[in-house]
C-alpha cells in the first residue's frame, strides 16, 4: 500500500477500493480485474486509487488480509458459541463453517479457492496458523487432564495446511465422485485422530 490511511476520509477511501476489488473479482474473476475496472465499480479516477495502491496485485493482497480477518473473527465467535469441550465437534464445526465460506452466493471465496495456487497467500496462511495455535493453547490447556497434547505448534501448521489443501481441492474438483459431507467428516476424524496421538512427532530411526 503506497499512502496509509490516517485521516478517516483516507481510511474510507482504501475500503472503498478494498470492496471494489471484492466486487470485480465476483463479476469476472480474478483474471479478469483491472485497476481500471476496481476504480470504476469504487466510483473514483485511477489516478485516486494508485494513491493509495501501487497495482491490481496489492489490492488483491489487501482484499486477502481483510477477508482473512473477518474469517478469523467469525470462526472464533462459532467456536465461543459452541461453549463444547468435545474437540471433534468444535472440529467438524469448523470445517463446516470453512465449507460455507465457499459456497457463500456472491463467490468470492470460491474464486479464491480456485485460484488458491497462483495467490499471494501465504500471509494468509500464517494468520490462520497463528490463530489456530493461540486457540489451541487456551483449549489445551483448559482441558490439558483430558487432552495431554504435546508439539501443538507443528501438529496445527500439518492440520492448516492439509485441511486447506484438502479443501481447495476438493472445490477444484466440481465432478469429484466424493461427498462434500465425505470430506467434512474425513478430515474431523484426521484431526482429531492426529491432535490425540500421543507424541506423534518421534526421530526416524537411523
Amino acid at each position: 500500500m503506497r499512502k496509509r490511511p490516517r485521516q478517516e476520509r483516507s481510511q474510507q477511501m482504501v475500503e472503498t477500493l478494498i470492496e471494489a476489488t471484492a466486487r470485480c473479482v465476483t463479476k469476472y474473476g480474478l483474471e479478469g480485474v483491472t485497476t481500471p475496472k476496481i476504480a470504476e465499480v469504487a466510483g473514483v479516477s485511477v489516478g485516486s486509487l494508485y494513491q493509495y495502491f501501487d497495482d491490481k496485485q496489492a489490492l488483491i493482497e489487501a482484499l486477502l488480509e481483510q477477508k482473512t480477518r473477518e474469517m478469523i473473527e467469525n470462526l472464533h465467535k462459532l467456536v465461543v458459541d459452541l461453549d463444547s469441550d468435545d474437540l471433534a465437534h468444535i472440529v467438524h464445526e469448523s470445517i463446516l463453517f470453512g465449507f460455507s465460506l465457499f459456497r457463500q452466493e456472491d463467490g468470492l471465496y470460491l474464486e479464491i479457492a480456485r485460484n488458491w495456487h497462483r495467490l499471494p497467500i501465504q500471509k494468509m496462511i500464517d494468520t490462520m496458523q497463528n490463530y489456530s495455535l493461540d486457540f489451541g493453547r487456551l483449549y489445551f490447556l483448559k482441558f490439558y487432564q483430558k487432552y495431554p497434547i504435546e508439539n501443538l505448534h507443528v501438529r496445527f501448521f500439518i492440520i492448516v495446511n492439509s485441511t486447506l489443501f484438502t479443501m481447495t481441492q476438493h472445490l477444484n474438483a466440481p465432478q469429484s465422485m466424493i461427498k462434500e459431507q465425505e470430506i467434512i467428516d474425513g478430515l474431523t476424524q484426521m484431526v482429531v485422530g492426529y491432535l490425540q496421538m500421543e507424541n506423534p512427532i518421534k526421530p526416524m530411526p537411523e
